[in-house]
């Protein structure tokens, strides 16, 4: 949430799989795009939840029930796995995710689902 760079530092900004885990993610868009130039480009992936009925459905099983079995026996750490589902579902959905952005200065915010909604891909332009 503190970037040690100045202002208009950097031309891109990148965060794979950790926004959802940093405590107030306005605060950290909002520094990402004061680090920006003008015109600077924003890539976010981040996990979310499918919209499609049954899609959706069973993934939630697999994402509630059977990961943290399967983590915690490969890796003897439930802990890690039990969170990942808890993290993902209180993370704002795509739309109010965007509003985050575009609050924090960012234009042109697009949210790109993949692999039908598990995982998207949010990019967008300092303005």
């Amino acid at each position: 949430m503190r970037l040690p760079v100045p202002d208009a530092f950097a031309d891109a900004a990148t965060v794979a799989f950790g926004i959802r885990n940093v405590q107030r993610p306005e605060v950290a868009c909002a520094e990402m795009a004061r680090a920006l130039r003008r015109g600077g480009r924003l890539a976010i992936l981040e996990f979310g939840v499918p919209r499609l009925p049954g899609v959706s459905t069973l993934y939630l099983w697999y994402f509630k029930h059977l990961l943290p079995l399967v983590g915690r026996l490969v890796s003897g750490h439930g802990g890690a796995y039990s969170y990942l589902p808890a993290s993902v579902g209180t993370f704002p959905p795509p739309q109010e995710f965007m509003k985050i952005l575009r609050q924090a200065g960012f234009s042109e915010v697009e949210a790109v689902p993949l692999t039908f909604g598990i995982v998207y891909l949010y990019t967008a332009r300092k303005l």
